[in-house]
């Protein structure tokens, strides 16, 4: 095996990034129904668009077909990956994260997108069969599938129409919350400054405090947040983001066989992806971006939980920038 692929497997761990508790709060609530049109198509049979373009200012944008975007997806069900029988129940991705893949210059950028961006969330019954759609956060898709490739598909096609359609996505990964306390200390710990006071979720958390985190430890860190606070959910994202850019520093050059054959038998379990192994190699050979971005929007706070109001003028403008190259006159 390629020791490369252990770097990309040694990604995972903050792809799973799951978090937040209150999940079951969250999908017993009724959000309005916008929709019961039902889907002509699957989540499996819907493909991405070819040969995008945008207007602009009196000039056209075409899609770069140098990026190549893998969405990665924390999931919040504490166990391993198993088909879910009834409806509603297949977990949440507490975690959404767009990585964009150049394979020009061999660099990826990291977009994340937060769990609470409210979007018409597709609704099953127990067999599957579309019921309705509804106002709801974009983390509940997920909760509609089979808690494996099905809840993939439905988040994936969702992210695409909070993007308006106007990017491809070219794969995906999901990793269950259990996989962060394993994968951490299977790499010996996650070593990172603490940037402000968050003893409230482990005495060790203080501001300016530069710990080795265990797997215990590192679950708290990028998981924990008080959901009877406004905009808990964005902190909890930039430490998600110091706990990859410590993660990435930490490991680079440092991998051997004998770690590429651990981590592969400790996320395995965890794990669900429709990536191929020539995938997962390019992922370990490209270095990661220090600027990362965020769907930009507001917060608001909404009936029982936080609403994330994305501002889609905005939107589109980001999108534009990190997806799309001026065409030639």
């Amino acid at each position: 095996m390629n020791k490369k692929i252990a770097i990309a497997l040694v990604v995972l761990v903050v792809f799973l990034l799951a978090g937040g508790i209150g999940y079951m709060a969250a999908i017993q609530q009724k959000p309005k129904v916008v929709s019961t049109k039902p889907s002509t198509q699957t989540a499996e049979e819907e493909t991405q668009e070819e040969g995008l373009t945008m207007a602009y200012d009196g000039d056209t944008y075409e899609y770069n077909r140098s990026i190549k975007t893998i969405l990665f997806l924390g999931v919040d069900k504490q166990e391993e990956v198993t088909i879910q029988e009834s409806a509603g129940h297949g977990g949440q991705s507490d975690t959404m994260i767009l990585f964009l893949m150049n394979t020009e210059d061999e660099t990826t950028t990291m977009l994340e997108i937060s769990r609470n961006s409210m979007i018409g969330v597709d609704i099953y019954d127990m067999s599957g069969k579309y019921f309705a759609t509804e106002h709801a956060q974009i983390c509940l898709q997920y909760a509609y599938g089979d808690g494996e490739k099905k809840s993939c598909w439905l988040t994936k096609k969702k992210v695409g129409e909070l993007f308006e359609d106007k990017i491809n996505i070219d794969g995906y990964l999901s990793l269950n919350v259990e996989g962060i306390a394993v994968l951490n200390d299977a790499i010996g710990g996650v070593t990172l400054t603490v940037p402000e006071d968050y003893t409230e979720y482990n005495p060790k958390f203080q501001k300016g405090a530069t710990l080795t985190l265990t797997g215990e430890e590192a679950e708290q860190y990028v998981r924990k947040r008080d959901i009877n606070r406004v905009g808990e959910n964005e902190k909890r994202m930039e430490r998600q983001d110091q706990y990859l850019q410590a993660l990435f520093n930490q490991m680079y050059g440092k991998v051997n066989s004998d770690t590429v054959e651990n981590l592969m038998n400790v996320a395995e379990p965890y794990m669900v992806t429709d990536l191929s192994l020539q995938e997962m190699q390019m992922m370990a050979n490209y270095n990661l971006q220090e600027k990362d971005y965020e769907v930009p929007g507001q917060i608001q706070q909404g009936a029982g939980h936080d609403e994330y109001l994305v501002n889609y003028e905005e939107l589109e403008k980001l999108t534009r920038n990190l997806f799309y190259n001026k065409a030639e006159k």
